[in-house]
């Protein structure tokens, strides 16, 4: 009798496969970063766009698309079988799509060639197809072999958060990537909102790169004699803690109802089925019969 061959593509979920790209990256990160890199001029200039953005995140998007073809977890990795039925937590990735386009009035649009926002537009599209298929793809897909989706949100979150860690290594000060660290973690909340009420990879990905074109293109045009601009990017800034806030309790509840299925049945499991009763019962009628 043959026994039945193991499947070997498309390769079977696993914890380990999905957290190496971030090991992975971390790892290339540290050990191409210096304490003497200027990490605030990132993306300031042309040649930073391409030396510091198209180059590094076009090469790294390109291989983790070559390690998903290769593990055949395109559609895992990208797809949600079915959508959370919470549709009000879409308000958390509406917003901030809200708050990137009043953004975009206040880049200055003449201070910087057309070719910069073009390249910049490359850029953050690298950037945002990476990271969101490592931590929104791969990582989730990776967890879910082991994690309750609870588990799943939270590390994801957490994970992404503290990769930016990696920031003060490049020249960032400890307090604004501590800042940074927390509000990854919260947007990456929101972008797993995005995902689970679209059941796709793709409003994640276009999200992110939209969120980071508005940061870099601002802070690379932005005049600090212009107050005006400052005090509306100010306001801005703290609708978006508020909404990044709310991002967060609705990836809680999305990922807390997704598990409700699970926790019915781990509560069920304990009760012994009906049958069990009815033999009981049987049993505790004979007893008496044979006693006479």
């Amino acid at each position: 009798m043959h026994q039945p061959r193991r499947r070997r593509w498309p390769v079977p979920p696993s914890l380990l496969i999905g957290l190496a790209p971030l090991v992975v990256f971390a790892a290339i990160s540290a050990w191409r970063s210096r304490p003497s890199d200027d990490y605030p001029s990132l993306g300031q200039t042309v040649d930073s766009v391409v030396r510091a953005l198209v180059i590094p995140e076009g090469i790294a998007a390109v291989a983790l698309a070559v390690v998903v073809t290769g593990l055949g977890w395109w559609r895992i990795a990208t797809v949600d079988r079915t959508r959370t039925p919470l549709r009000w937590s879409a308000l958390a990735p509406a917003l901030v799509l809200v708050v990137c386009l009043v953004r975009l009035p206040l880049i200055d649009w003449t201070a910087l060639p057309a070719h910069y926002f073009l390249l910049l537009t490359v850029g953050v599209l690298f950037v945002g197809v990476f990271e969101e298929l490592m931590a929104r793809g791969m990582l989730l897909v990776g967890l879910r072999r082991r994690v309750p989706e609870f588990g799943v949100w939270a590390l994801s979150c957490v994970l992404f958060g503290l990769l930016h860690l990696l920031n003060a290594l490049a020249g960032a000060g400890i307090g604004p990537t501590l800042i940074q660290v927390v509000f990854a973690a919260s947007f990456g909340s929101t972008l797993y909102v995005a995902r689970r009420v679209t059941g796709s990879l793709l409003v994640p990905v276009l999200l992110h790169a939209f969120w980071d074109f508005g940061s870099i293109g601002y802070s690379a045009t932005a005049d600090p004699s212009d107050t005006g601009r400052v005090v509306v990017l100010g306001l801005i800034g703290l609708f978006s803690f508020a909404v990044l806030g709310f991002g967060i309790v609705a990836g809680g509840m999305v990922a807390w109802r997704d598990d409700r299925p699970r926790r019915l049945a781990k509560r069920w499991r304990s009760v012994p089925p009906m049958a069990a009763f009815a033999l009981e019962a049987r049993g505790d009628l004979a007893a008496p019969a044979a006693a006479r």
